[in-house]
């Protein structure tokens, strides 16, 4: 079974607040992707993002698969595309578990982990980063592939497994979200 390429994700569903929550998530989803989401999730209520993770190091790359539509070009594709996006310095990569990276335990800055609402980017086909001790470590995506997310204002990337478990954040230097893509 297939899932809508992206969807505007509410992190902490309130049926009260839904609509306000949503609207910073929905306007990075249609700056990015440039069309309207075709549906608004929930994540679990159980769903958190770590309040502290590990550093692994620095980032390299991230493989995703998108059906944005394409910067260059402006055409929307027919089916999704896979992208890769190396990073510029000072994007950091982190793991949530201590047996996962071998760097310091570190808080997560409170603007992500306090962000209501979370956009998927696609799925996250894997990524790179150089560990503490120069070597390069891959992740790669296995099926059920897991999500690229990123917070409303473009800053943080996540990837999160079914919706319920953070595998890795990356944060740091220039990255961002935007229309043309993911920078930094």
């Amino acid at each position: 079974m297939s899932r809508p390429a992206s969807r505007a994700f509410l992190k902490a569903p309130r049926a009260s607040a839904r609509r306000d929550d949503a609207k910073q998530a929905v306007a990075k989803y249609r700056e990015f992707h440039r069309y309207d989401p075709q549906q608004i999730g929930e994540f679990p209520a159980s769903f958190c993002i770590p309040e502290r993770v590990y550093q692994a190091g620095a980032m390299k790359f991230v493989c995703y698969r998108s059906g944005k539509v394409d910067p260059e070009t402006l055409k929307k594709p027919s089916k999704p595309v896979n992208y890769i996006h190396d990073h510029d310095a000072g994007v950091t990569c982190y793991l949530p578990g201590p047996g996962d990276a071998e760097g310091p335990e570190v808080d997560v800055p409170r603007e992500f982990v306090d962000a209501p609402a979370l956009t998927r980017l696609g799925h996250c086909l894997g990524f790179c980063y150089e560990d503490l001790d120069g070597e390069e470590q891959e992740g790669e995506g296995r099926d059920p592939l897991p999500d690229l997310y990123t917070t409303p204002d473009g800053k943080c990337l996540l990837v999160i497994q079914s919706r319920r478990t953070v595998l890795a954040m990356m944060w740091g230097g220039a990255l961002g979200v935007y229309a043309r893509g993911i920078d930094g």
